[in-house]
């Protein structure tokens, strides 16, 4: 039984590891505007920009400002509350099941998976920057 909940915790961490690795995927994808662009004929076009420049120059309508950021909106995207609460899960399940004594080292790593898991941007930069510091170790 110790051991199964470990085996969860490492499970989780491999999911939200693995969910995190790919948010970029999910969380900036671009919905496809050009196609409905695309069907937008000449006249329309034109009469759109006879609009606007009757507007500006005859009526003296200035256009409206840009729409302001919402204060109340979510600091995270769903996609990455999620990985972020499995790596929390995975972090709380391998120190249960350490406390437990449970596989050791099976829980080290859901704790260790779950903590990569929720700070994936930091990590890759601690990545980049050992990848740079061994390149000058073996130029020097």
């Amino acid at each position: 039984m110790r051991n199964r909940i470990a085996v969860i915790a490492f499970v989780l961490g491999l999911l939200a590891v693995g969910m995190a690795a790919f948010q970029n995927n999910i969380v900036h994808a671009t919905p496809n505007t050009e196609h409905a662009e695309s069907k937008r004929t000449l006249k329309e076009v034109a009469a759109d920009a006879a609009k606007k420049v009757l507007e500006e120059k005859v009526l003296h309508k200035k256009p409206p400002p840009n729409p302001v950021a919402d204060p109340r909106r979510l600091p995270l995207h769903p996609y990455q509350m999620v990985f972020t609460g499995l790596g929390i899960l995975a972090i709380g399940l391998g120190a249960f099941s350490w406390t437990q004594k449970a596989h050791t080292r099976l829980a080290a790593s859901a704790v260790g998976l779950g903590l990569i898991a929720i700070a994936w941007e930091w990590v890759l930069i601690a990545v980049g920057i050992a990848i740079v510091i061994f390149i000058l170790s073996l130029l020097g």
